[in-house]
């Protein structure tokens, strides 16, 4: 697991796939949203995003969201 939960706001999703793109760059070094370990939907005017089971909450796609559709909270130590 990740050092982070990613909390999803999907009003603020342009569906501009950055976040797919930086994802898929960092684990598998291409530019190719089918690969990433988030995946955005878009349809119409609204956005849904998810995770696959792949995704280790890294936070390199809230990072990279301009939009503030990602935001990403420390996750306390596990004891």
């Amino acid at each position: 697991m990740g050092n982070y939960d990613i909390q999803v706001s999907t009003e603020s999703c342009t569906g501009c796939l950055r976040c797919q793109l930086v994802c898929s760059d960092l684990y598998t070094e291409t530019f190719n949203p089918s690969t990433a370990r988030i995946q955005v939907v878009t349809s119409s005017a609204d956005c849904s995003i998810h995770f696959t089971e792949a995704c280790n909450e890294c936070g390199v796609c809230v990072d990279h969201c301009f939009h503030g559709a990602l935001q990403k909270m420390k996750r306390e130590a596990e004891k």
